[in-house]
């Protein structure tokens, strides 16, 4: 394997998002393209690649060996983040999974809470913010990518202890706005009121008038805040 391989938009932005450290764990690591990356560029010492599944481990084994980094990247085959001890990493990665099972992920791994993290949700990223906000987590920054046809979102979060009830409309609009073009982040908020607008009808054609009434008047907050001055 090259050692000049480049990586996709969405883990490339994941990486530029952890920064720099001295060591940087990577759950969910796969093929362990994104701590190969980090560590070759100098951007962290060394990596922790972790998966639960074998087959992905002997994946990333495999790419390890293949790019002669094997003093430097270690593969590990654990749940979440507990193959990955206190003080071990200043960095964490978890990418390429559902939001419910990312926020899981944090939530079991008490012991790093205090190690920054960036996540890429691949679904129910809304159902991860209200999970941070409710942990104890704050969003610092979120951008947004283009990767063929999906927009995907990377947020890069940190434990600081204050609870907070997120509400349905921050929970789906995130810092999106903030922190990205108006233009892609238009887009990304239109993709996610495609589907509102299908569960909308969805309930309203199975009789739940309460439920489609609650996510057209969501709908409408959303519309509002898209098209603000």
């Amino acid at each position: 394997m090259d050692q000049n391989f480049t990586l996709t938009p969405r883990l490339a932005l994941v990486a530029a998002l952890l920064g720099k450290g001295k060591c940087v764990a990577d759950i969910g690591s796969d093929h362990a393209y994104l701590p190969a990356r980090l560590v070759l560029d100098g951007k962290f010492e060394k990596a922790i690649a972790s998966d639960i599944v074998p087959g992905p481990v002997e994946n990333a084994r495999r790419t390890v060996e293949a790019l002669g980094l094997s003093d430097r990247v270690e593969v590990r085959m654990a749940p979440g983040l507990e193959g990955i001890q206190a003080g071990e990493v200043d960095a964490v990665a978890i990418a390429g999974m559902g939001g419910e099972m990312i926020a899981s992920i944090l939530e079991a791994g008490a012991h790093l809470r205090e190690v920054p993290a960036v996540v890429q949700p691949m679904t129910t990223e809304e159902r991860l913010r209200k999970s941070l906000g409710e942990m104890g987590y704050e969003i610092w920054e979120e951008k947004l990518v283009t990767e063929g046809r999906r927009i995907y979102t990377v947020l890069r979060v940190g434990y600081t202890g204050r609870i907070r009830t997120i509400s349905e409309e921050e929970a789906y609009l995130g810092r999106v706005y903030d922190d990205n073009p108006q233009e892609l982040a238009s887009r990304y908020m239109e993709k996610k009121k495609q589907v509102l607008r299908k569960a909308a009808a969805g309930n309203r054609t199975a009789g739940h008038e309460a439920e489609a009434d609650a996510l057209e008047e969501l709908l409408e907050r959303l519309d509002r805040y898209d098209h603000r001055t």
